[in-house]
């Protein structure tokens, strides 16, 4: 059942917003790259890299880390000094392979060199909703695909996908580093 599968991904959280409440990019950096470059422009892959690009992101050369249930078909990596803090930007898009299908997915990650504790609670904020699954170190929001986050009741996933897309919104903080995530699903 999709369903099933889509929560796992999820929950697996393999990699974690518009303009409701943007932060000052020097208060918040992370997160104000994250609603410019990933969720303006609905995850869309060129236009993350196009926004990354009028936004000062730069080439840099990044590996990710390989996942069997997901192919990439599609990838590229840029990097911004904001301050003290660097991000790294992550925009890719592939297949995700589960027991019924495999599912067309686009990622759009930011990541930060340093630990933000309260990564989690700003997303929250911003967003205007709990997250649908959270533990201590990640929240994942269920939202429908757009520029403009808006709260899936986890009842209605499959018909999100059944009408065209559905995505997710990752906040995760590690003891060195913090990231965002915008994942979406299409039929």
């Amino acid at each position: 059942m999709i369903r099933t599968s889509l929560l796992a991904v999820a929950a697996f959280g393999v990699l974690a917003l518009p303009m409701t409440a943007s932060a000052d990019e020097g208060a918040d950096p992370a997160l104000t790259a994250f609603q410019a470059v990933c969720v303006a422009n609905a995850n869309n892959y060129s236009g993350a890299l196009d926004a990354a690009k009028a936004a000062g992101f730069t080439d840099t050369q990044l590996i990710p880390p390989t996942d069997d249930s997901f192919t990439v078909t599609s990838t590229q990596a840029r990097e911004k000094q904001v301050g003290t803090e660097h991000l790294t930007l992550l925009v890719q898009q592939g297949l995700r392979h589960l027991k019924s299908r495999d599912i067309p997915e686009a990622d759009c990650k930011i990541s930060t060199d340093q630990a933000d504790s309260e990564i989690r609670q700003r997303t929250k904020s911003w967003l205007g909703f709990a997250p649908d699954i959270s533990d201590d170190s990640l929240s994942t929001f269920y939202v429908k695909t757009g520029p403009q986050p808006v709260h899936i009741a986890q009842s209605d996933l499959n018909a999100a996908l059944a009408a065209g897309s559905l995505s997710f919104i990752k906040a995760q903080e590690d003891p060195s580093s913090a990231t965002l995530v915008y994942t979406t699903f299409s039929k």
